[in-house]
């Protein structure tokens, strides 16, 4: 998924969680929520930069070891100071998957109408 979308659900569930008064953000809380998504740093390191279509979770050496990663968020949701990285991780991989199995959906879609047509 994009960026911007990234940034914009990481802003809609902060405000949730603080709105709802469950936690109560500090700045340092946002840059460790908007810190998150440094993890498509990896992106970098694949040629080209950015691909449309691409799986991630194929592609990119930190988004590979997704387990690790998605393991070491939930431990975090434990700790304060952690909160809010373990919320960025978890809904930027959650944004990964949605947008990876969007694209399958679609691509099936497009195959099941070629092949209709095709009868």
């Amino acid at each position: 998924m994009l960026l911007p979308t990234h940034f914009v659900v990481d802003v809609l569930v902060a405000f949730g969680l603080d709105k709802s008064g469950f936690l109560r953000i500090t700045t340092l809380d946002w840059f460790f929520i908007f810190g998150s998504n440094l993890i498509d740093l990896d992106h970098f390191w694949s040629r080209p930069i950015y691909k449309a279509g691409r799986n991630s979770f194929r592609t990119h050496f930190i988004h590979q070891s997704w387990l690790i990663v998605l393991t070491t968020a939930i431990l975090m949701l434990f700790w304060r100071p952690l909160i809010f990285l373990g919320i960025g991780l978890i809904l930027h991989f959650v944004l990964d998957f949605i947008d990876v199995a969007r694209r399958k959906i679609k691509i099936f879609k497009a195959r099941h109408r070629m092949h209709r047509l095709q009868i």
